[in-house]
Protein backbone atom coordinates (compact mmCIF):
# COMPACT_ATOMS: atom_id res chain seq x y z
CA UNK A 1 0.00 0.00 0.00
CA UNK A 2 1.62 3.14 -1.27
CA UNK A 3 0.79 6.81 0.34
CA UNK A 4 0.28 10.12 -0.93
CA UNK A 5 2.41 12.47 1.13
CA UNK A 6 2.12 16.19 1.16
CA UNK A 7 4.79 18.68 2.09
CA UNK A 8 2.28 20.58 4.63
CA UNK A 9 5.08 23.07 5.74
CA UNK A 10 5.79 23.86 2.24
CA UNK A 11 2.20 24.33 1.18
CA UNK A 12 1.44 26.56 4.60
CA UNK A 13 5.05 29.00 3.76
CA UNK A 14 3.46 29.01 -0.68
CA UNK A 15 0.35 30.46 1.27
CA UNK A 16 1.86 32.59 3.41
CA UNK A 17 4.47 33.90 0.37
CA UNK A 18 1.62 35.16 -1.39
CA UNK A 19 0.70 37.73 1.19
CA UNK A 20 2.61 41.14 0.72
CA UNK A 21 3.10 41.64 4.29
CA UNK A 22 4.30 39.52 7.34
CA UNK A 23 3.07 36.29 8.67
CA UNK A 24 2.02 37.59 12.24
CA UNK A 25 -0.42 39.83 10.72
CA UNK A 26 -1.99 38.26 7.78
CA UNK A 27 -3.03 35.85 10.96
CA UNK A 28 -4.46 38.76 12.68
CA UNK A 29 -6.15 39.61 9.63
CA UNK A 30 -7.46 35.98 8.65
CA UNK A 31 -8.48 34.84 11.68
CA UNK A 32 -10.60 38.40 11.70
CA UNK A 33 -12.28 37.63 8.62
CA UNK A 34 -13.59 34.58 9.14
CA UNK A 35 -15.30 35.75 12.74
CA UNK A 36 -16.82 38.62 10.29
CA UNK A 37 -18.20 36.25 7.82
CA UNK A 38 -19.58 33.77 10.83
CA UNK A 39 -21.48 37.03 11.81
CA UNK A 40 -19.77 38.19 15.06
CA UNK A 41 -20.16 41.28 16.46
CA UNK A 42 -18.04 41.22 18.68
CA UNK A 43 -14.15 39.79 18.12
CA UNK A 44 -12.12 40.20 21.20
CA UNK A 45 -8.12 39.42 21.41
CA UNK A 46 -6.25 38.69 24.58
CA UNK A 47 -2.66 37.95 24.38
CA UNK A 48 -0.45 36.80 27.86
CA UNK A 49 2.71 37.20 27.23
CA UNK A 50 3.82 34.75 30.16
CA UNK A 51 2.57 32.09 28.68
CA UNK A 52 3.03 32.94 25.31
CA UNK A 53 -0.86 33.12 24.10
CA UNK A 54 -2.42 34.56 21.79
CA UNK A 55 -6.47 34.22 21.79
CA UNK A 56 -9.23 35.83 19.43
CA UNK A 57 -12.53 34.98 20.62
CA UNK A 58 -15.86 35.96 18.92
CA UNK A 59 -19.67 35.66 19.00
CA UNK A 60 -20.24 33.97 15.75
CA UNK A 61 -22.35 31.04 14.50
CA UNK A 62 -19.26 28.67 15.16
CA UNK A 63 -18.89 25.27 14.33
CA UNK A 64 -20.75 21.77 15.02
CA UNK A 65 -18.11 18.64 15.60
CA UNK A 66 -18.54 17.46 11.89
CA UNK A 67 -17.32 21.11 10.64
CA UNK A 68 -14.83 21.01 13.23
CA UNK A 69 -13.31 17.50 11.96
CA UNK A 70 -13.45 19.22 8.61
CA UNK A 71 -11.49 22.73 9.68
CA UNK A 72 -8.21 20.78 9.70
CA UNK A 73 -8.35 19.63 6.38
CA UNK A 74 -5.75 22.41 5.30
CA UNK A 75 -7.52 22.91 1.75
CA UNK A 76 -11.21 22.53 3.02
CA UNK A 77 -13.61 25.48 2.85
CA UNK A 78 -17.14 25.16 3.55
CA UNK A 79 -17.54 28.92 2.01
CA UNK A 80 -18.60 29.99 -1.60
CA UNK A 81 -16.66 32.60 -3.46
CA UNK A 82 -18.20 36.03 -2.94
CA UNK A 83 -20.64 35.27 0.25
CA UNK A 84 -17.42 36.94 2.51
CA UNK A 85 -13.84 37.51 2.51
CA UNK A 86 -12.37 34.76 4.46
CA UNK A 87 -10.94 31.77 3.06
CA UNK A 88 -10.72 28.00 4.68
CA UNK A 89 -9.64 29.10 7.66
CA UNK A 90 -6.49 30.26 6.51
CA UNK A 91 -5.54 32.52 9.90
CA UNK A 92 -5.47 29.21 12.13
CA UNK A 93 -3.42 27.13 9.40
CA UNK A 94 -1.06 29.23 9.16
CA UNK A 95 -0.35 29.89 12.84
CA UNK A 96 0.69 26.21 12.93
CA UNK A 97 4.24 27.84 10.91
CA UNK A 98 4.70 29.84 14.85
CA UNK A 99 2.82 28.16 17.20
CA UNK A 100 3.91 25.17 19.70
CA UNK A 101 0.19 24.48 19.55
CA UNK A 102 -3.39 26.23 18.15
CA UNK A 103 -6.55 25.08 20.16
CA UNK A 104 -9.73 26.19 18.40
CA UNK A 105 -13.01 26.22 20.90
CA UNK A 106 -16.68 26.21 18.99
CA UNK A 107 -20.24 26.68 19.94
CA UNK A 108 -22.31 25.71 16.55
CA UNK A 109 -25.67 25.90 18.37
CA UNK A 110 -27.81 23.50 19.16
CA UNK A 111 -26.03 22.27 22.61
CA UNK A 112 -22.72 21.65 20.39
CA UNK A 113 -19.79 22.50 21.97
CA UNK A 114 -16.34 21.00 21.04
CA UNK A 115 -12.30 21.55 21.08
CA UNK A 116 -9.08 20.63 19.52
CA UNK A 117 -5.69 20.96 19.64
CA UNK A 118 -3.66 21.13 16.77
CA UNK A 119 -0.07 21.14 15.65
CA UNK A 120 3.41 20.76 12.70
CA UNK A 121 4.98 17.87 14.14
CA UNK A 122 6.73 17.74 11.07
CA UNK A 123 7.04 18.87 7.25
CA UNK A 124 4.47 16.67 6.29
CA UNK A 125 2.52 16.07 9.46
CA UNK A 126 0.00 17.99 11.71
CA UNK A 127 -1.75 15.90 14.29
CA UNK A 128 -4.84 16.84 15.87
CA UNK A 129 -7.11 15.41 18.72
CA UNK A 130 -10.70 16.57 20.53
CA UNK A 131 -9.90 17.82 24.07
CA UNK A 132 -12.49 18.84 26.84
CA UNK A 133 -13.40 22.33 26.39
CA UNK A 134 -12.24 25.30 28.26
CA UNK A 135 -15.40 27.58 28.45
CA UNK A 136 -13.50 30.30 26.80
CA UNK A 137 -16.49 31.03 24.64
CA UNK A 138 -18.91 32.45 27.00
CA UNK A 139 -21.45 33.14 25.00
CA UNK A 140 -24.37 31.11 23.15
CA UNK A 141 -22.48 30.63 19.99
CA UNK A 142 -19.00 31.35 18.94
CA UNK A 143 -14.83 30.69 17.92
CA UNK A 144 -12.42 31.44 20.06
CA UNK A 145 -8.53 30.14 18.73
CA UNK A 146 -5.62 30.09 20.82
CA UNK A 147 -2.13 29.91 19.47
CA UNK A 148 0.56 29.12 22.07
CA UNK A 149 3.71 30.42 19.86
CA UNK A 150 7.44 29.24 20.32
CA UNK A 151 8.76 32.64 20.02
CA UNK A 152 8.23 34.91 22.94
CA UNK A 153 8.64 37.91 20.95
CA UNK A 154 6.18 36.97 18.45
CA UNK A 155 4.70 39.89 17.27
CA UNK A 156 1.18 38.37 18.18
CA UNK A 157 2.18 39.11 21.65
CA UNK A 158 2.72 42.89 21.02
CA UNK A 159 -0.92 45.52 21.71
CA UNK A 160 0.40 47.86 19.79
CA UNK A 161 1.19 45.33 16.72
CA UNK A 162 -2.33 43.78 17.21
CA UNK A 163 -3.96 47.48 17.51
CA UNK A 164 -2.39 48.52 14.26
CA UNK A 165 -3.04 45.92 12.25
CA UNK A 166 -6.72 45.78 13.18
CA UNK A 167 -6.92 49.79 12.21
CA UNK A 168 -5.09 49.20 9.25
CA UNK A 169 -6.90 46.69 7.36
CA UNK A 170 -10.49 47.06 8.71
CA UNK A 171 -10.34 50.90 9.03
CA UNK A 172 -13.86 51.74 7.46
CA UNK A 173 -15.87 49.70 10.12
CA UNK A 174 -14.50 52.32 12.91
CA UNK A 175 -16.14 54.94 10.94
CA UNK A 176 -19.79 56.16 11.89
CA UNK A 177 -20.31 57.43 8.96
CA UNK A 178 -19.57 54.23 6.72
CA UNK A 179 -21.28 51.87 9.25
CA UNK A 180 -24.91 54.36 9.08
CA UNK A 181 -24.67 54.20 5.08
CA UNK A 182 -23.69 50.44 4.17
CA UNK A 183 -22.69 48.26 7.09
CA UNK A 184 -25.84 48.63 8.76
CA UNK A 185 -26.66 46.09 6.45
CA UNK A 186 -24.31 43.69 6.43
CA UNK A 187 -23.63 43.76 10.55
CA UNK A 188 -26.96 44.22 11.60
CA UNK A 189 -25.37 43.97 15.27
CA UNK A 190 -22.39 46.29 14.58
CA UNK A 191 -18.66 44.73 14.76
CA UNK A 192 -16.72 46.10 17.95
CA UNK A 193 -13.12 44.88 18.61
CA UNK A 194 -11.51 44.87 22.18
CA UNK A 195 -7.70 43.94 23.43
CA UNK A 196 -7.61 42.33 26.46
CA UNK A 197 -10.98 43.51 28.12
CA UNK A 198 -10.45 47.84 26.53
CA UNK A 199 -12.57 48.45 23.66
CA UNK A 200 -10.55 49.60 20.08
CA UNK A 201 -11.33 52.55 19.32
CA UNK A 202 -9.60 54.98 16.35
CA UNK A 203 -8.97 59.05 18.19
CA UNK A 204 -9.45 60.27 14.35
CA UNK A 205 -12.27 57.86 13.32
CA UNK A 206 -14.43 60.53 12.21
CA UNK A 207 -14.25 61.98 8.73
CA UNK A 208 -12.77 65.32 8.16
CA UNK A 209 -15.31 68.30 7.89
CA UNK A 210 -13.91 68.66 4.47
CA UNK A 211 -14.95 65.16 3.42
CA UNK A 212 -17.00 64.65 0.55
CA UNK A 213 -19.26 61.24 0.72
CA UNK A 214 -20.15 59.83 -2.75
CA UNK A 215 -22.24 56.82 -3.89
CA UNK A 216 -21.15 53.88 -6.53
CA UNK A 217 -24.01 53.65 -8.77
CA UNK A 218 -24.63 51.33 -11.85
CA UNK A 219 -26.56 51.26 -14.83
CA UNK A 220 -27.88 54.02 -16.89
CA UNK A 221 -31.41 53.50 -16.77
CA UNK A 222 -32.17 51.72 -13.84
CA UNK A 223 -29.82 53.01 -11.06
CA UNK A 224 -28.19 50.15 -8.91
CA UNK A 225 -26.20 51.30 -4.89
CA UNK A 226 -23.34 49.60 -5.47
CA UNK A 227 -21.16 51.27 -2.64
CA UNK A 228 -20.24 54.16 -0.64
CA UNK A 229 -17.10 55.80 -0.85
CA UNK A 230 -15.64 59.08 0.91
CA UNK A 231 -12.82 61.77 -0.34
CA UNK A 232 -11.20 64.55 2.05
CA UNK A 233 -8.49 67.35 1.81
CA UNK A 234 -5.48 67.48 4.37
CA UNK A 235 -2.38 69.38 3.02
CA UNK A 236 0.49 67.32 4.10
CA UNK A 237 -1.01 64.37 4.43
CA UNK A 238 1.20 61.65 3.74
CA UNK A 239 -1.44 58.64 3.26
CA UNK A 240 -2.40 60.17 0.14
CA UNK A 241 -4.77 57.83 -2.01
CA UNK A 242 -7.81 55.57 -1.79
CA UNK A 243 -8.48 52.44 -0.96
CA UNK A 244 -11.08 49.91 -1.58
CA UNK A 245 -12.63 47.85 0.27
CA UNK A 246 -15.00 45.26 0.67
CA UNK A 247 -17.28 44.22 3.78
CA UNK A 248 -15.01 46.15 5.94
CA UNK A 249 -11.67 44.69 4.77
CA UNK A 250 -9.41 46.89 2.60
CA UNK A 251 -7.76 45.88 -0.33
CA UNK A 252 -6.10 47.96 -2.34
CA UNK A 253 -4.45 51.37 -1.67
CA UNK A 254 -3.17 54.36 -3.97
CA UNK A 255 -4.72 55.81 -7.33
CA UNK A 256 -3.56 53.36 -9.83
CA UNK A 257 -6.12 50.80 -9.39
CA UNK A 258 -8.64 53.32 -10.36
CA UNK A 259 -7.32 54.45 -13.07
CA UNK A 260 -6.77 58.07 -11.62
CA UNK A 261 -3.81 60.01 -11.57
CA UNK A 262 -4.17 62.82 -8.32
CA UNK A 263 -1.37 65.19 -7.89
CA UNK A 264 0.26 64.39 -4.25
CA UNK A 265 0.35 67.99 -3.50
CA UNK A 266 -3.00 68.07 -3.05
CA UNK A 267 -3.13 65.78 -0.09
CA UNK A 268 -6.37 63.85 -1.13
CA UNK A 269 -7.65 60.21 0.31
CA UNK A 270 -10.40 58.66 0.69
CA UNK A 271 -12.14 55.18 0.93
CA UNK A 272 -14.61 53.06 -1.35
CA UNK A 273 -16.89 49.95 0.01
CA UNK A 274 -18.26 47.74 -2.38
CA UNK A 275 -19.38 44.32 -1.07
CA UNK A 276 -19.71 42.80 -4.55
CA UNK A 277 -16.42 43.08 -5.17
CA UNK A 278 -15.42 40.15 -2.76
CA UNK A 279 -16.78 37.88 -5.41
CA UNK A 280 -13.46 37.79 -7.64
CA UNK A 281 -10.80 39.07 -4.86
CA UNK A 282 -7.37 36.48 -4.85
CA UNK A 283 -7.44 34.42 -1.99
CA UNK A 284 -5.33 36.38 -0.35
CA UNK A 285 -7.57 39.21 -0.75
CA UNK A 286 -5.08 41.43 -1.40
CA UNK A 287 -5.94 42.32 -5.75
CA UNK A 288 -8.54 41.27 -7.87
CA UNK A 289 -8.69 38.07 -10.44
CA UNK A 290 -7.47 38.58 -13.97
CA UNK A 291 -9.60 36.35 -15.76
CA UNK A 292 -12.43 37.49 -18.71
CA UNK A 293 -15.11 37.63 -16.36
CA UNK A 294 -13.43 39.48 -13.42
CA UNK A 295 -11.57 41.61 -15.57
CA UNK A 296 -15.19 42.95 -16.62
CA UNK A 297 -16.69 43.10 -13.58
CA UNK A 298 -13.47 44.97 -11.75
CA UNK A 299 -13.54 47.86 -15.18
CA UNK A 300 -17.53 47.95 -14.91
CA UNK A 301 -16.86 49.15 -11.24
CA UNK A 302 -13.84 51.11 -11.72
CA UNK A 303 -15.89 52.91 -14.31
CA UNK A 304 -18.46 53.98 -11.85
CA UNK A 305 -15.91 55.06 -8.61
CA UNK A 306 -14.03 57.14 -12.25
CA UNK A 307 -17.78 59.06 -12.41
CA UNK A 308 -18.19 59.50 -8.65
CA UNK A 309 -15.02 60.95 -8.03
CA UNK A 310 -14.12 63.14 -11.00
CA UNK A 311 -16.74 66.06 -9.70
CA UNK A 312 -14.92 65.65 -6.29
CA UNK A 313 -11.80 66.18 -7.45
CA UNK A 314 -12.29 69.31 -9.56
CA UNK A 315 -13.63 70.62 -6.66
CA UNK A 316 -10.92 70.26 -4.40
CA UNK A 317 -8.41 71.24 -7.26
CA UNK A 318 -7.57 68.91 -9.32
CA UNK A 319 -8.30 67.84 -12.97
CA UNK A 320 -10.76 65.06 -14.14
CA UNK A 321 -7.76 62.76 -12.53
CA UNK A 322 -8.76 60.18 -15.40
CA UNK A 323 -4.89 58.81 -15.33
CA UNK A 324 -3.80 58.40 -19.24
CA UNK A 325 -0.62 56.13 -19.42
CA UNK A 326 -0.09 55.93 -23.22
CA UNK A 327 0.15 59.50 -23.32
CA UNK A 328 4.23 59.13 -22.56
CA UNK A 329 3.68 56.54 -25.25
CA UNK A 330 2.97 57.86 -27.88
CA UNK A 331 5.99 60.36 -28.82
CA UNK A 332 8.25 57.36 -28.51
CA UNK A 333 6.82 55.15 -31.22
CA UNK A 334 8.50 56.08 -33.75
CA UNK A 335 12.51 55.68 -31.31
CA UNK A 336 10.97 52.11 -30.38
CA UNK A 337 10.34 51.28 -33.83
CA UNK A 338 13.90 52.52 -35.07
CA UNK A 339 15.59 50.75 -32.37
CA UNK A 340 13.54 47.65 -33.37
CA UNK A 341 14.31 47.92 -36.93
CA UNK A 342 18.47 48.09 -35.83
CA UNK A 343 18.25 45.06 -34.13
CA UNK A 344 16.51 42.68 -36.94
CA UNK A 345 19.50 42.43 -38.57
CA UNK A 346 21.35 40.81 -35.81
CA UNK A 347 18.22 38.96 -34.09
CA UNK A 348 16.07 37.46 -36.90
CA UNK A 349 14.56 35.22 -33.91
CA UNK A 350 12.25 38.28 -33.18
CA UNK A 351 10.92 38.34 -36.98
CA UNK A 352 8.07 35.66 -35.73
CA UNK A 353 6.58 38.35 -33.33
CA UNK A 354 6.06 40.37 -36.09
CA UNK A 355 3.90 37.75 -38.07
CA UNK A 356 6.90 37.41 -40.75
CA UNK A 357 8.73 33.71 -40.45
CA UNK A 358 12.35 33.62 -40.32
CA UNK A 359 13.63 32.40 -43.11
CA UNK A 360 17.48 31.71 -44.45
CA UNK A 361 17.10 35.37 -46.35
CA UNK A 362 16.11 36.92 -43.66
CA UNK A 363 17.11 40.67 -44.88
CA UNK A 364 14.44 40.14 -47.73
CA UNK A 365 11.54 39.68 -44.71
CA UNK A 366 13.65 42.46 -42.70
CA UNK A 367 13.55 44.71 -46.00
CA UNK A 368 10.04 44.13 -46.28
CA UNK A 369 8.92 45.66 -42.84
CA UNK A 370 10.38 48.80 -43.76
CA UNK A 371 7.05 49.56 -45.93
CA UNK A 372 5.13 48.89 -42.65
CA UNK A 373 4.95 50.35 -39.25
CA UNK A 374 6.51 47.90 -36.56
CA UNK A 375 5.00 50.09 -33.53
CA UNK A 376 1.49 50.81 -32.53
CA UNK A 377 0.16 51.89 -29.55
CA UNK A 378 -2.68 49.68 -27.25
CA UNK A 379 -5.26 52.36 -25.67
CA UNK A 380 -6.45 50.18 -22.92
CA UNK A 381 -4.39 47.11 -22.65
CA UNK A 382 -6.47 45.34 -19.78
CA UNK A 383 -10.08 46.07 -21.32
CA UNK A 384 -8.24 44.33 -24.50
CA UNK A 385 -6.70 41.74 -22.83
CA UNK A 386 -10.29 40.98 -21.05
CA UNK A 387 -12.07 41.14 -24.34
CA UNK A 388 -9.61 38.85 -26.10
CA UNK A 389 -9.82 36.69 -23.24
CA UNK A 390 -13.57 35.84 -23.30
CA UNK A 391 -13.24 35.21 -27.25
CA UNK A 392 -10.81 33.28 -26.73
CA UNK A 393 -12.80 31.25 -24.73
CA UNK A 394 -16.01 31.25 -26.76
CA UNK A 395 -14.11 30.17 -30.01
CA UNK A 396 -15.59 26.62 -30.86
CA UNK A 397 -12.04 24.74 -32.01
CA UNK A 398 -8.35 24.52 -30.38
CA UNK A 399 -6.92 26.29 -33.42
CA UNK A 400 -9.11 29.47 -33.42
CA UNK A 401 -8.53 29.80 -30.14
CA UNK A 402 -4.03 29.80 -31.36
CA UNK A 403 -4.75 31.73 -34.30
CA UNK A 404 -2.51 34.60 -34.96
CA UNK A 405 -2.91 38.33 -35.59
CA UNK A 406 -2.19 39.11 -39.19
CA UNK A 407 -1.16 42.57 -38.02
CA UNK A 408 2.99 42.94 -38.28
CA UNK A 409 2.71 45.36 -35.50
CA UNK A 410 3.77 45.08 -32.07
CA UNK A 411 1.39 46.80 -29.97
CA UNK A 412 2.70 48.33 -26.76
CA UNK A 413 0.30 48.81 -23.59
CA UNK A 414 -0.54 49.32 -20.12
CA UNK A 415 -2.52 46.83 -17.71
CA UNK A 416 -2.91 46.68 -14.28
CA UNK A 417 -1.37 43.08 -13.41
CA UNK A 418 -0.59 44.13 -9.09
CA UNK A 419 2.41 44.91 -7.49
CA UNK A 420 3.72 41.13 -7.27
CA UNK A 421 3.43 40.54 -11.00
CA UNK A 422 6.44 40.96 -13.35
CA UNK A 423 7.40 44.62 -14.77
CA UNK A 424 6.31 43.59 -17.90
CA UNK A 425 4.76 40.91 -20.35
CA UNK A 426 4.18 39.64 -24.06
CA UNK A 427 0.46 38.35 -25.07
CA UNK A 428 0.51 37.56 -28.88
CA UNK A 429 1.82 40.64 -30.48
CA UNK A 430 1.21 43.04 -27.27
CA UNK A 431 3.55 44.18 -24.66
CA UNK A 432 1.69 44.93 -22.02
CA UNK A 433 3.69 46.87 -18.90
CA UNK A 434 2.34 46.93 -15.67
CA UNK A 435 1.02 49.84 -14.46
CA UNK A 436 1.53 48.23 -10.68
CA UNK A 437 4.56 47.54 -10.68
CA UNK A 438 6.85 49.78 -8.06
CA UNK A 439 8.74 50.66 -10.71
CA UNK A 440 6.35 51.98 -13.22
CA UNK A 441 4.76 53.99 -10.17
CA UNK A 442 8.28 55.59 -9.16
CA UNK A 443 9.10 56.38 -12.86
CA UNK A 444 5.92 58.25 -13.30
CA UNK A 445 6.16 60.14 -9.97
CA UNK A 446 9.63 61.27 -11.47
CA UNK A 447 8.33 61.87 -14.78
CA UNK A 448 10.33 59.39 -16.78
CA UNK A 449 7.66 57.00 -17.69
CA UNK A 450 8.95 56.99 -21.52
CA UNK A 451 12.51 55.60 -21.00
CA UNK A 452 10.49 52.56 -18.44
CA UNK A 453 8.17 51.72 -21.49
CA UNK A 454 11.26 51.28 -24.14
CA UNK A 455 12.95 49.31 -21.26
CA UNK A 456 9.91 47.01 -20.76
CA UNK A 457 9.81 46.65 -24.24
CA UNK A 458 13.29 45.76 -24.37
CA UNK A 459 12.99 43.67 -21.09
CA UNK A 460 9.62 41.56 -22.97
CA UNK A 461 11.57 40.88 -26.43
CA UNK A 462 14.47 39.43 -24.35
CA UNK A 463 12.68 36.29 -23.50
CA UNK A 464 12.41 35.61 -27.58
CA UNK A 465 15.76 35.31 -28.09
CA UNK A 466 17.51 31.79 -29.63
CA UNK A 467 19.34 29.71 -26.79
CA UNK A 468 22.78 30.92 -25.84
CA UNK A 469 21.75 34.50 -27.18
CA UNK A 470 22.64 37.48 -24.15
CA UNK A 471 19.27 38.56 -23.02
CA UNK A 472 21.28 41.41 -21.06
CA UNK A 473 23.71 42.16 -23.98
CA UNK A 474 20.32 42.29 -25.81
CA UNK A 475 18.85 45.41 -23.63
CA UNK A 476 21.88 46.95 -23.57
CA UNK A 477 21.63 47.28 -27.24
CA UNK A 478 18.62 48.23 -27.52
CA UNK A 479 18.54 51.07 -24.85
CA UNK A 480 22.06 52.19 -27.17
CA UNK A 481 20.10 51.91 -30.30
CA UNK A 482 16.98 54.22 -28.56
CA UNK A 483 19.51 56.70 -26.62
CA UNK A 484 21.65 57.68 -29.68
CA UNK A 485 18.86 58.91 -31.41
CA UNK A 486 17.79 62.74 -31.35
CA UNK A 487 13.97 63.11 -29.66
CA UNK A 488 13.02 65.38 -32.09
CA UNK A 489 13.69 63.75 -35.44
CA UNK A 490 14.09 59.95 -34.45
CA UNK A 491 17.32 60.16 -36.25
CA UNK A 492 21.00 58.77 -35.05
CA UNK A 493 23.58 61.16 -33.47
Amino acid sequence: MQETRVNLKRLLEDIRDSYAMSLEEVIIVELIANALDSGASNIDFFVNPLERTFTIADNGRGMRRPNLKEYHNIAASTKMRGAGIGFAGIGAKLSLLVADSVVTETKGGRGTHAATTWHLSSDTRAPWQFLPCSGIVSTPRGTAVTITLKDIDSALLSRDFIYQAVTTHFYPLFIPEFFEAIYSFVYKNGVKFSLNGNKLNLADRCLPDASKIFRIVLGRQTKHLAGFGYLAQLKGNKANGLSISTYGKVIKTGWEWAGLEVPSNLGLFGFVEIPALSEILTINKMDFLRDATSLKKYYQYRKAIQAAIQPILVEFGGNSGIADPVKALRPLTRQIEHALRQMLGSFPELLPLLGVRATKNNDVAIKALDRQPLIKIVENGDELEAKNTEKKSEAKTESRNIKRSKTTALAIGYEAAGVANPIARMVENRILINNDHPACSKARSRRVEGYHAVFCVAWSLSHYLEDGRSPQLFINDFLSSWGRQDPQTSRMF
